[in-house]
């Protein structure tokens, strides 16, 4: 099963029908992205679920309908017991950014959230959970799928948020802060992350 989030609301693709939310069964692929746009252009924000077609085969045929795009940030923790965030646009996030040609994941998460935050010696402890989300860019929409890693660092000096991507801050949170940093925070990193089993308060 996945979870793609859209804005404020989410959609699922599953092998079966889902409970408490709408269901819609998908019995040729095509309809997908007719009904995902209908369900776009909704003002009403509720959750859909998608089935009926292997997931696997609804994702791949989302990829290639979509500009496609992966991504990949940390969940920064030093020996304090503190996380890292940024805020951008007035709003708590995690450090990411797009992976370049030629990186692996890992690497990109490092490089993005050494760059985002000025922070150095990132070491990567273990693989998180992916975030998928969708959004319009420009005349096209984006499929973005965000590999998320926890790391550690005992990195002392100055953080420096990376303005030109419009990060206005960069700062360590103690475990409370963070969560309610989390819980201000986007829907699709609120419940993406694994916030009780990361954050220890």
């Amino acid at each position: 099963m996945y979870k793609i989030f859209y804005l404020n609301k989410a959609f699922l693709l599953s092998d079966s029908p889902c409970e408490k939310i709408k269901n819609i069964k998908i019995s040729h692929i095509n309809d997908l992205c007719l009904a995902l746009r209908e369900w776009q252009e909704e003002e009403e924000e509720f959750d859909l679920c998608f089935y009926g077609t292997n997931p696997e085969v609804m994702l791949n045929y989302l990829k290639e309908f979509y500009q496609y795009l992966e991504a990949a940030g940390g969940v920064v923790k030093n020996p304090k017991g503190e996380y890292l965030f940024i805020k951008r646009f007035g709003i708590w996030d995690l450090p990411k950014g797009k992976i370049e040609k030629g990186e692996s994941p890992q690497q990109a998460a490092i490089r993005e959230v050494e760059e985002e935050t000025g922070i150095k010696n990132l070491t990567i402890v273990n693989p998180l959970a992916n975030s998928w989300h969708i959004y319009p860019w420009k005349e096209t929409t984006v499929l973005k799928q965000t590999y998320w890693f926890l790391m550690e660092s005992h990195f002392i000096g100055k953080l420096i948020p990376q303005t030109q991507e419009d990060i206005t801050e960069a700062r360590w949170l103690k475990p409370a802060d963070a969560v309610k940093a989390l819980q201000s925070s986007y829907r699709s990193l609120r419940e993406s992350i694994p916030v009780s089993k990361i954050i220890r308060i």
